[in-house]
Formats: C-alpha cells, sequence, structure tokens
C-alpha cells in the first residue's frame, strides 16, 4: 500500500515539475507539434493612452492585474495544426457545413461563396500559414481536442491576456520597433504569411498581425477602473452578441495591428482573415504516471495517444543516480506525511457515496420535477429571436426555428443578458421553439445555415468582418 501511494506521489510530483517549464511541446501526431509558453501572471496597464495615433474611444486605459500564471500558444493555430485536428476527428467547420461558404478574397475584397474555406482562403498558403475561416464555435472544438492532448484546460484567451501577452512588458503601441513588426495591409500583400515570418516579441512570441485572433469575452465598452482576471462573460446588452477580436490582420491597416486595438464580430463570422491562438492552463487536471523521472530538454513534449499507461508499480531500490545526488529521503518523508491526507479523502468519498445512495433523488420512488415550461420565452426581431428561460446560466437549450421554410435546430449555452439572450439568424426567423434544456442535447437534423455578420458592403477599404468606426 505503502509502495502504491509512493508511485502516485512521484507521480503527482513529476506533473508538478512540468507545470513550471517555461515551454511546453504538445505533439499533435502526423509530425505536427503546438508550442507552449509559460506567461507569469503581473499587473499592467490594458488600454491606449489618449494621445496615442490611431487609437478607438473603447481602448480606454485601466490597470489590470493578472492573478495566474497561463501557457499561451507561441504563434496563431496554424494550418498544418488544423488539419490534423481535422484528420484526427473528422471536425468540419462551419463554412463547411453551411449552404454559402465562408467569405474568401477574391483579389478584390472578402466575398462569400460556397467553395471558401480554410481549405481554400482565396490565395495560397503553407502548413505554416494560421488557418482561416474558423469561427468561434469551430476554435472551440479544437481548444477541447487539445485539451485531452494536454490535461490542462484549455480555452482562447481573455481580452486581457491576450494584450498582456502581446505586449511583453512594453507600454508602446506596438511590442516592437513601430509597425513592421506585424503583418498588415501595408506590408502583406493579399494573404497570410508563415505565423514566424515576423520578429518574436520580449517573449518569445508570435503575436499580433497576419490574422486577427478570437478571443474569450464578449464584446463590451470597459471603464477605467482597476480590475483583476476581467472577462466579459456576457454580451453588451445594448448591441448585437459580439465575440472580441485582436490583433489585427493582413486585410487591416497598420494602425489596427496596435497591442491595444479591439474589434468586435459575430460568433459565427468566417472570414479570410479571421484566425485563433489557444490559453492552457497550468495545472495539470490528469497527474502523468512517468516513472522515471526523464531528463527534459529545452522543450519538453506532452504525448498522451496510444495505449493508456502502464500499471503504477513501486519504485525499486537501485535509483537513478540523480535521485540520489538530489537526496531521495525528502521524498519518503513527504509521502509519510501525505498518506493521511489520502485515507481522509477516501473516507470522506465512501461517506459521500453511501449517502448517495440515501438520497431522495436516487430512490425508486421519486420523479424529479418536469422541467419549466418555456414556450413563452421567446420574443422574435428582424434579424434573429431572444430568449429568456427560468434554467441557470450554463445551461445548455436547444432550438428549434425555420427560415424560408427550412427547419433549423441549434444548442447553445445559456447566457442571457438583463432582456435575455439573443440569437442571431440573419433574417426573420418563423415557427421558434424551445425543444428541450439539459446537458444531453437531442439529435440535430440541421445546423444553422451560413449567416455572415456585416455591416458594410465588403471592400478592400472597408472589410466585412468589422463594424464602422466607433
Amino acid at each position: 500500500m505503502k509502495a502504491l501511494w509512493l508511485g502516485i506521489l512521484l507521480s503527482g510530483f513529476i506533473s508538478i515539475v512540468r507545470a513550471t517549464e517555461p515551454t511546453i511541446r504538445v505533439e499533435l501526431g502526423a509530425g505536427q507539434s503546438l508550442d507552449l509558453v509559460l506567461i507569469k501572471a503581473e499587473e499592467f496597464s490594458q488600454g491606449s493612452p489618449a494621445d496615442e495615433p490611431g487609437r478607438s474611444e473603447d481602448e480606454i486605459q485601466r490597470t489590470v492585474r493578472l492573478s495566474r500564471d497561463f501557457y499561451l500558444g507561441r504563434t496563431a493555430v496554424t494550418r498544418g495544426q488544423w488539419e490534423r485536428f481535422s484528420a484526427e476527428t473528422g471536425y468540419r467547420t462551419e463554412a463547411e457545413t453551411g449552404t454559402s461558404g465562408g467569405f474568401g478574397w477574391d483579389g478584390k475584397a472578402l466575398v462569400q461563396r460556397k467553395e471558401f474555406t480554410w481549405r481554400n482562403p482565396g490565395f495560397p498558403q503553407t502548413s505554416g500559414d494560421p488557418v482561416c475561416l474558423v469561427t468561434f464555435p469551430d476554435a472551440e472544438a479544437f481548444c477541447r481536442w487539445l485539451e485531452k492532448k494536454t490535461r490542462r484546460k484549455t480555452t482562447l484567451p481573455t481580452e486581457a491576456q491576450w494584450e498582456y501577452a502581446c505586449r511583453a512588458g512594453t507600454t508602446t503601441p506596438w511590442h516592437g520597433d513601430g509597425a513592421d513588426v506585424a503583418w498588415h495591409k501595408g506590408n502583406a500583400g493579399n494573404g497570410t504569411r508563415p505565423v514566424d515570418s515576423k520578429p518574436p516579441n520580449p517573449w518569445g512570441l508570435f503575436i499580433g498581425g497576419n490574422v486577427s485572433e478570437w478571443c474569450l469575452d464578449w464584446y463590451a465598452p470597459y471603464d477605467a477602473r482597476a480590475s483583476t482576471d476581467p472577462q466579459q462573460t456576457k454580451p453588451n446588452p445594448s448591441d448585437k452578441p459580439r465575440r472580441v477580436l485582436r490583433g489585427g490582420s493582413w486585410l487591416r491597416d497598420s494602425k489596427n495591428t496596435r497591442s491595444a486595438a479591439r474589434y468586435r464580430v459575430d460568433p459565427r463570422s468566417r472570414n479570410a482573415d479571421i484566425g485563433f491562438r489557444i490559453v492552457c492552463a497550468v495545472e495539470v487536471a490528469v497527474p502523468i504516471v512517468e516513472m522515471p523521472l526523464a531528463e527534459a530538454g529545452p522543450t519538453a513534449p506532452v504525448h498522451v495517444e496510444g495505449p493508456p499507461p502502464p500499471e503504477v508499480h513501486a519504485p525499486q531500490i537501485d535509483h537513478p543516480p540523480s535521485y540520489r545526488k538530489q537526496g531521495f529521503s525528502w521524498l519518503l518523508g513527504l509521502s509519510c506525511l501525505l498518506i493521511p491526507i489520502g485515507l481522509v479523502i477516501i473516507l470522506v468519498r465512501f461517506a459521500a457515496r453511501g449517502q448517495a445512495r440515501t438520497s431522495p433523488f436516487t430512490s425508486p420512488n421519486h420523479t424529479p420535477p418536469p422541467p419549466p415550461d418555456l414556450s413563452q420565452a421567446i420574443r422574435k426581431v428582424a434579424d434573429g429571436f431572444w430568449i429568456m428561460s427560468s434554467h441557470p446560466v450554463g445551461t445548455p437549450v436547444h432550438l428549434r426555428y425555420s427560415i424560408g421554410g427550412e427547419i433549423m435546430e441549434q444548442t447553445l449555452v445559456y447566457q442571457p443578458g438583463p432582456e435575455g439572450q439573443f440569437v442571431y439568424t440573419g433574417t426573420a426567423p418563423e415557427d421558434i421553439s424551445i425543444v428541450g434544456a439539459g446537458s444531453l442535447p437531442p439529435p440535430l437534423s440541421r445546423r444553422p445555415p451560413a449567416f455572415p455578420d456585416r455591416d458594410e458592403p465588403a471592400s478592400r477599404e472597408r472589410p466585412t468582418m468589422f463594424p464602422p468606426a466607433y
């Protein structure tokens, strides 16, 4: 028993060591990998000063404190990395499954055509170019896949995390010497460039320009008050629900690649200058059992594909010399301290199981209450509809509606504002109903069609993915 606890303790120790490495390489398979850079959390000044050339009114400067370290993708997700994800999971983007395709480059502007997807954005790409024509839900699907490989919570970066990492301790408009640190309309030509083809910032990140990157936040103005770990978790009630984009792109002016520049766009927009990068938690969710401890190089791989890890066995008396040099006795002492804690945890779990057996919710004579009636919680508008549900925030809600006689079904996570939650359809829907709610959605026969989020006609001067100047 003691040997088993010692093996578990050692595997947990390995996880802690890995969590503090400055870089991690995640092996994706088929020769593809993804590099993560450890970002140490500190306080910084978000936004831009009032006299910064090219700034917008929504870049109000404030002090932001990040309380947790995190790993950030060294580059935007590449076409090669996305191709590996698509091949392994069979995932198809919204541009691929929609009826109208995405917005690709026709030589003059972004236009919507069925053939425009991440495989064909309208210009040539290499596997090292940033993937584009992916929506916010597409990017989230990639994060869920990568989380299984890293065994770390994986998401898109918050707006504050993105700007903090992009600045890398700088307070100038760009993290380097002027706008030339980024690919933009003035120097990129008509299309993307390889993700590492501009110099990195002081923290080794290739960030800013090339493609605009999805952030986790809903767009809303923020004030000048200091904030800790800010994240806009609900849409702005006075505007259409839009997500934040950061970084500017090959299709935008150089001023849009500044560290503080902000944008807003419908989360289902699929344009040839929108991409993303990922954030991973420092903590490993599942301990990695791996004995003895292998020495890590400058970039340590994290690889969890293949058969499950072998059974944990007690370490042998003949330890590697590196263990003897560091003094293995402290580890034995620490194990003696943690064994009683582990026994307490086991006893608590057994008690919880016993309570669950006697719970009225598991009794065969108990019938759970029916879900609330949501039939009157819908308000239709010209380009979508609002729902107001009595379910808790975060509950998946399953919807059905029709557009032009075609029935559409959609599941979304309920995150209402004061007026409810807005569902954007692009045109007036009919026969709207809430068909269910809960963690297990009903089978969906039709996905929602591709609705562009356009405030302006497509043009070289004013790309369609962005709203008018504000």
